[in-house]
C-alpha cells in the first residue's frame, strides 16, 4: 500500500513481472554516463533493501520457500546489473578521454560522486614515467604506478561504493558448505557415544563423536618446520568484518579513441565490453617485486577502533583474503591508508567483530513521556540510543 501511494514510477520487487521489466529495459540501454547509473543506483539499492528487509522479517505463511529463493535471485541479479552498468559506463567515458586532457600533464582524470558512490578514473594518455603516480583531490584516493605501467596505455578506475555486494556471498557460500559437511558428517557416523583415538603418521588426531548430528573434531598435529604449506590468508567474517563498503580498484584497457574529421566524430566500435590490463607484477629495480601502492581516504561517516586489515575479494573463492597486501601504513588522524598490492584487486577495510566485547555496563534513563536513553558502555565507545 505504502508502494501504491508512492506512486514514483519504481516497480513492486515482489511482483516478478515488474521487477524483470525493469531489468530487461535497463539492460538495453547501452548509452548511460556514470551520473545516469549512479541515479539509478539509488532506485536499485531501495529496491534491494525492500526484498532484504522481506526475508529478513516476513515470517513462514507470509512468503513461501519458492517466493525466498526468487527474492534473492533478484536481489543478486540487481547486483550484477547495477555493476555492470559502472562497466558499460566506464567504457563509454573510455572512448573519448582525449577531449578532456589536463592542460598541465596531457592525461584525462575525473571524480564523481553521490551519496552511495565515488568514482575515480584517471587515463594515461601521455604514458610519461614521471607522471605514474596520481591523487583524485576531490577524494583524497591516488596511486603509485610501477615504472612498467607508467608507459602503457592503461586507465585506473576506483570505484568506492558505501555498500557491500559481495560479502554475503562469502557467507552464504559458508552456509552452504556447513551444510553438506553435516550431512556428510551424518552418514559417517557409526555408533554414539564413542571416543576415538587414531594416531597418524603426522601426529595426534583426537576424534569425539556424539550421539546427535554434529562431530566434534580436535586436532593437534606434530609437525617439522616447513613440512607444511603456508595456509592461505582467508578472512573468517564470523571475525572480522568489512566496514566502510568495497573499493574497486582496475586497470583497464583503453578502447579506441574517437577522431575528429572536419565537423564529425568517429569512433571505432568493438564488440568485447570492457576490458582489464593484462598486467602481472614483475620485479623492481632494487629486485622486489613491483607492487601497485594505493592510498584511500576513510570516509567521514566511518570509525575505526583498531587499524584495520586490509583484504582483497578473491572471485573465484568467492572470499575475503588478506595474502596480496603488503606495507600497510594507518594515518588514524588524517583518516587515511596506503598499502601496496601485487596486482589490481577489489578490497575492504575490516575491523574485528567483536574489538567492543563484553559491554562494560548498560543504563536506561527517562527523559520524557514515553521517552527514554539507552546507554551500552563497551570497551572503545559508548553508545546511546534514543527511544520515543
Amino acid at each position: 500500500w505504502e508502494h501504491y501511494l508512492s506512486c514514483d514510477g519504481t516497480p513492486d520487487p515482489t511482483v516478478p513481472q515488474e521487477i524483470n521489466t525493469f531489468m530487461s529495459l535497463w539492460r538495453d540501454d547501452q548509452d548511460e554516463d556514470v551520473q545516469l547509473v549512479m541515479e539509478k543506483e539509488d532506485v536499485v539499492l531501495n529496491l534491494i533493501e525492500k526484498l532484504e528487509y522481506l526475508l529478513l522479517e516476513a515470517s513462514p505463511d507470509e512468503i513461501t520457500e519458492k517466493q525466498r529463493d526468487q527474492y534473492q535471485e533478484f536481489i543478486l541479479q540487481m547486483q550484477d546489473l547495477l555493476h555492470q552498468k559502472y562497466n558499460e559506463a566506464t567504457q563509454n567515458l573510455l572512448k573519448v578521454t582525449s577531449m578532456y586532457e589536463d592542460s598541465e600533464t596531457g592525461n584525462m582524470h575525473t571524480v564523481i560522486k553521490d551519496k552511495n558512490t565515488t568514482y575515480c578514473i584517471w587515463v594515461n594518455l601521455k604514458k610519461k614515467a614521471r607522471f605514474k603516480n596520481h591523487m583524485f583531490q576531490e577524494a583524497g584516493h591516488g596511486f603509485d604506478l610501477p615504472k612498467s605501467l607508467a608507459l602503457s596505455s592503461v586507465a585506473i578506475r576506483m570505484l568506492h561504493t558505501g555498500y557491500d555486494h559481495l560479502s554475503p556471498l562469502a557467507a552464504s557460500l559458508k552456509e552452504n558448505t556447513n551444510n553438506t559437511d553435516d550431512i556428510k558428517e551424518t552418514e559417517e557416523e557409526t555408533e554414539k557415544n564413542s571416543d576415538v583415538l587414531d594416531v597418524p603418521s603426522q601426529g595426534i588426531r583426537l576424534l569425539f563423536t556424539c550421539s546427535t548430528k554434529k562431530v566434534l573434531r580436535l586436532s593437534i598435529l606434530y609437525e617439522e618446520p616447513g613440512d607444511r604449506e603456508e595456509a592461505p590468508e582467508v578472512v573468517d567474517l564470523e571475525q572480522l568484518v568489512p566496514v566502510g563498503g568495497v573499493y574497486h580498484i582496475d586497470a583497464l584497457q583503453l578502447p579506441p579513441q574517437a577522431q575528429d574529421f572536419g565537423d564529425w566524430s568517429m569512433v571505432e566500435l568493438l564488440d568485447v565490453g570492457l576490458e582489464v590490463y593484462p598486467y602481472s607484477p614483475g620485479e623492481a629495480e632494487e629486485g622486489t617485486q613491483a607492487a601497485v601502492q594505493i592510498t584511500l581516504r576513510i570516509p567521514d561517516n566511518v570509525i575505526y577502533f583498531q587499524v584495520p586489515e586490509v583484504a582483497r575479494w578473491d572471485p573465484a573463492g568467492q572470499q575475503w583474503r588478506t595474502d596480496g597486501i603488503s606495507n600497510i601504513t594507518y594515518e588514524a588522524e588524517e583518516k587515511s591508508i596506503t598499502f601496496g598490492m601485487g596486482a589490481f584487486y577489489t578490497v575492504a577495510l575490516l575491523q574485528n567483530a567483536h574489538l567492543n566485547l563484553p559491554y562494560r555496563a548498560w543504563e536506561l534513563h527517562p527523559t520524557g513521556v514515553d521517552e527514554g536513553l539507552f546507554t551500552v558502555t563497551a570497551v572503545f565507545a559508548s553508545i546511546q540510543i534514543q527511544i520515543k
